[in-house]
């Protein structure tokens, strides 16, 4: 009877082990899954930051070959008195296209993944899912018109930095790893609030440090595409 006890506990303790060792590994799975970093997630995110890179550069280089005509355009807001209006209706399309763009990526890859729609965005994306991502961007744009409302245009610029600094820290668009995410954040909170002191309305500020980070996460993400494909072997 002795032996046979210490058999069935052997037993039991070797099911709990292999118990043990399949729920380390499927949440190893989970954990890698949930970064998002492979197969069609990985082209979406690609696709999404070498988008808003792209997007990034065309205004620097607009505002560099026009001697800053986006400041000054954006400046006018003091004296023309229609000219918040329209500055808000431009980034209101500005905000839908950005909306339309992002869920059109997604819904593109989760098809390709094979998966549902919702199910897809919760575990690659979660930052958009429950709309969450189309909140977040209707409260900075509520932001920005209030400052145009106010007759204060040249808070925009800083509040871009802060934007970019609240982006990097709740781990909406970039891909980077949590401490550099977390740094880059608060560079980017303090740098806005030193802009804000210096009522410093320059908008190329804002636009190159998008760029530089954005350039680092998506080169991130290119290393991680030709390691998955096989190039450079």
């Amino acid at each position: 009877m002795t032996d046979r006890n210490t058999d069935v506990r052997r037993a039991i303790a070797d099911v709990e082990l292999l118990r043990r060792v399949l729920n380390q590994v499927e949440q190893k799975k989970t954990e890698h899954r949930s970064v998002g970093l492979f197969g069609a997630t990985l082209n979406a995110n690609i696709l999404l930051q070498g988008g808003a890179f792209c997007i990034a550069l065309v205004f620097v280089i607009i505002e560099v070959l026009s001697g800053r005509g986006i400041s000054a355009f954006i400046m006018l807001g003091r004296e023309v008195g229609e000219f918040p209006l329209w500055g808000i209706g431009l980034m209101a399309c500005l905000v839908l296209a950005m909306i339309v763009s992002l869920y059109l990526v997604l819904w593109r890859a989760a098809q390709n993944s094979g998966e549902e729609f919702n199910s897809y965005i919760a575990r690659n994306f979660r930052y958009a899912r429950h709309l969450s991502y189309i909140s977040d961007l209707m409260m900075k744009f509520i932001a920005i018109s209030l400052i145009l409302l106010v007759g204060q245009p040249q808070w925009i610029a800083p509040l871009l930095l802060a934007f970019t600094g609240d982006y990097l820290l709740q781990g909406r668009l970039f891909t980077l790893p949590t401490r550099v995410g977390v740094v880059l954040g608060v560079f980017c909170m303090a740098a806005g609030f030193i802009q804000f002191v210096n009522d410093s309305s320059e908008l190329l500020v804002p636009f190159i440090v998008f760029i530089v980070i954005t350039g680092i996460s998506l080169g991130r993400l290119l290393h991680l595409y030709r390691q998955q494909n096989g190039f450079g072997d």
